[in-house]
């Protein structure tokens, strides 16, 4: 085993150990302080925040841009005071769902499940947690480096009801799910380097991963685009958008570019109206010719 994973992994859970110890404000408060810390005075990939910011609005200013940059640090310290020393039940208890659970509910009973369409915006851990809490959501997801860490991260979403399968195994696994009618959350705002698609993403083109598309075309289901936004009272809202058919479509690389494009484009709409709450830390256009660079 890795030393220095194991480590890190012994000194983050002294941390969240210490933290649980204290009422969850005072957690939530000293993580924030943490989040501003980071970003301000370690600054911790702020000229990739920075970086990234300025290419997508060229026209906004400059202090705009300085403060939304410390709004994103502030949010990454509120989610993982959230995900990690808060009450997921608690927080679940509170969660608005716009419209409501129709969208959803119509799209899985047509039996051919339905997928998740999702970034990483606002507190997608807990979005994952309030889906699973109704259906029988398989998450796919990306294994941490850290090898602790990963399996600690697992053993949550477990807890919480949320079954995973690594994303570099999971084609198999998802198909048996969709077509046993569940659910399934795919997020698709990560840099996909060369086994992805060229898409827009924010207006720039972006290397995306087409499999949100082909699983829907090869199986019939509707995709569901949707996101957990945290609003200004601290309790969240998911947000539930009109769900996206592949009626028609094949398996043809221009069909699967073209409905990738749709489904990412109804994602961005989260992002556009929450920028602070999207995660800017991540190189997203990185293998799209060092245009940030």
């Amino acid at each position: 085993m890795d030393i220095n994973s194991q480590m890190e992994y012994i000194a983050f859970r002294s941390l969240v150990g210490g933290l649980r110890l204290m009422p969850f404000p005072v957690a939530r408060q000293l993580l924030m302080g943490a989040g501003k810390f980071t970003g301000q005075v370690l600054q911790i990939r702020r000229k990739v925040v920075r970086q990234q910011l300025q290419w997508i609005y060229p026209h906004e200013d400059s202090v705009v841009l300085e403060s939304l940059t410390n709004l994103i640090y502030t949010h990454l310290g509120l989610t993982v005071a959230e995900v990690f020393c808060g009450n997921s039940e608690t927080l679940i208890e509170a969660v608005k769902v716009t419209p409501g659970w129709e969208h959803v509910d119509q799209a899985l009973a047509l039996g051919r499940g339905a997928i998740v369409a999702t970034g990483h915006i606002g507190n997608f851990e807990l979005g994952g947690a309030c889906l699973a809490r109704r259906y029988r959501l398989l998450d796919v997801v990306k294994t941490q480096r850290n090898a602790p860490f990963d399996r600690y991260i697992q053993g949550l979403r477990h807890q919480r009801g949320i079954e995973t399968v690594p994303m570099q195994r999971s084609g198999r696994k998802v198909l048996k799910h969709l077509r046993s009618g569940g659910l399934v959350s795919l997020l698709l705002d990560q840099d996909a380097g060369n086994q992805g698609l060229t898409t827009s993403f924010l207006g720039k083109p972006a290397s995306t991963w087409p499999g949100v598309a082909r699983f829907s075309i090869r199986t019939g289901c509707p995709v569901i685009p949707m996101a957990l936004i945290r609003l200004a009272d601290g309790r969240h809202e998911l947000k539930i958008s009109q769900p996206l058919v592949p009626d028609g479509l094949s398996e043809r690389p221009e069909e699967v570019q073209c409905y990738l494009e749709k489904i990412s484009a109804a994602v961005e709409v989260f992002i556009q109206d929450h920028r602070e709450q999207w995660f800017w830390v991540h190189r997203r256009w990185k293998s799209r010719k060092g245009e940030t660079d």
